[in-house]
Parts: C-alpha cells; sequence; structure tokens
C-alpha cells in the first residue's frame, strides 16, 4: 500500500514525465518487436525470403544502410508519439475526449464493434494527411525523409520527419475526441495498425495473387500496391483499405 501511495504521487508529480515513458516504451518496444521479426524472413530482395518479391526489387540491396537510416528516423518518431502523449495528459486535453474506463460505461459490442470504426475512420484521415503530404506545398518538409525508402524495410514504417511524425500521432489522437473508446478497443486498434504498417513496408508480398480482382479482397490496401506507391511516388494513398483510392480515382495497380 505504502509503494501505491508513492506511485501516485510521482505520477502526479510529474504528469508530463510519465505518459510520455509510458508511450516511448509501449511504441518502441511494439514496432521493434514487430519489424524485426517480420525483418528475419521478408525483406525487399529477389530472393532470400519468404513471400513474394515486389516489381522491380534490385538483385542487389544494401539492407543495412537503409535499416540504418530507417531505425534512427524511427526513434525521433517514437519520441514525438511520446511526446503528443505526454501533452494529451499532462495538459488534461485527455479529459475532453470519449476515453472510458469502465467496461460497464457502454455495451461490451460497442468495444469490439469500435475496432472495425477505429480502422476505417484512420483510413479516411490517414488518406487524405497522405495526398495533403504529397502536395507540392509540404512534401518537401513533411514526407520526403518516409520516400528515401524507394524500397522499404520493416523499419521504415515508422521512418517519417518529426514533422509527418506530429501529424500521424494527431490524427490517431484525434479518434478519441470524436467516439467512445475503452483502452483495450484503443490498444487493439492500434496493434493492428502497427501490424499492418510493418507489413506494408515489408518488401514481400503475402496475399494470395487473386486477392487484388477478388470482390472483398481489393477493397483490402496491400505490401504490393504500397510498394508500388514508394516506387513511383504516387498513388495508393490508403492504409488499410482501398476505399478511397477507389472512389477518388488515385488506385495504382503494381505490376503483376
Amino acid at each position: 500500500m505504502i509503494s501505491m501511495n508513492i506511485s501516485e504521487s510521482q505520477i502526479t508529480a510529474h504528469p508530463f514525465l510519465w505518459p510520455f515513458m509510458f508511450a516511448v516504451l509501449l511504441y518502441g518496444l511494439r514496432f521493434i518487436l514487430f519489424a524485426s521479426f517480420v525483418y528475419m524472413f521478408a525483406h525487399p530482395k529477389r530472393s532470400g525470403s519468404i513471400g513474394r518479391p515486389h516489381a522491380d526489387v534490385p538483385a542487389v540491396f544494401n539492407n543495412a544502410l537503409h535499416v540504418k537510416r530507417e531505425l534512427v528516423n524511427s526513434l525521433l518518431t517514437v519520441l514525438i508519439f511520446g511526446l503528443v502523449n505526454a501533452a494529451l495528459f499532462g495538459f488534461g486535453f485527455i479529459n475532453a475526449s470519449f476515453l472510458y474506463l469502465s467496461i460497464s460505461a457502454y455495451p461490451l459490442w460497442w468495444l469490439w464493434l469500435s475496432i472495425p470504426l477505429m480502422l476505417i475512420v484512420h483510413d479516411t484521415f490517414f488518406y487524405w494527411l497522405h495526398r495533403a503530404m504529397h502536395t507540392q506545398l509540404l512534401f518537401a518538409t513533411m514526407h520526403r525523409t518516409h520516400h528515401l525508402s524507394v524500397y522499404p524495410t520493416t523499419f521504415a514504417a515508422y521512418s517519417f520527419h518529426p514533422t509527418e511524425a506530429l501529424a500521424e500521432a494527431l490524427i490517431v489522437t484525434a479518434i478519441i475526441f470524436i467516439m467512445p473508446v475503452h483502452p483495450i478497443a484503443f490498444l487493439v486498434f492500434q496493434t493492428i495498425s502497427t501490424a499492418y504498417n510493418v507489413y506494408g513496408h515489408c518488401g514481400r508480398e503475402f496475399y494470395p495473387q487473386t486477392m487484388a480482382s477478388h470482390s472483398l479482397g481489393k477493397w483490402l490496401n496491400s505490401s504490393t500496391l504500397h510498394a508500388y506507391h514508394h516506387l513511383k511516388g504516387h498513388g495508393n494513398y490508403g492504409f488499410y483499405f482501398t476505399f478511397w483510392d477507389r472512389i477518388m480515382g488515385t488506385i495504382e495497380p503494381a505490376k503483376k
């Protein structure tokens, strides 16, 4: 009981530090575990990995050189995510959100339904942010760093310029200000998001080749589509889905 009181007093005395440290550890460890695990068997080479290589991948690719740059950028991204979380709690902005701690506050079905809804909302925010970052006004400042990975590895998933990292954090944070979200659902959503982000940058494809022409599969974004985006520098702006790309005419089918 004494240790609990000390812990609570420390949190109260450092309202920015603890949320910052928690976010850095959570985002950092989750990302490095996912990215490192997938990188062991999936990277942008024609051979030596499982899954199918993307079109135009060079036979010889200096993984180590790119990974070093991507890791440094990813570290900065994680620190910025931590700062956003620190501001959210330290300044009390979290109190204006729809985050709820008691599961009984809403029906249990809402907790699980909120997860796919968050994916859809995030995909929408991401699509329009991504398109904005590809404009002449913002690309050089915000998004060029990410596109230095023409043939990205798993570690490119968080390889952002600080301004992009801030924008990415804000569109995720915005979700809890527009819909009721339980921390468990939010954790599941963000874990799915990290996993799909790592997959999208892994340099290999694991979906069946027929997925792009399937009536349901064609609505899912893929590593192939995102690799085409990195190679050509345009099109395929979605995160998890292709809804907005198809509606707005920005879908760019990669080479077979």
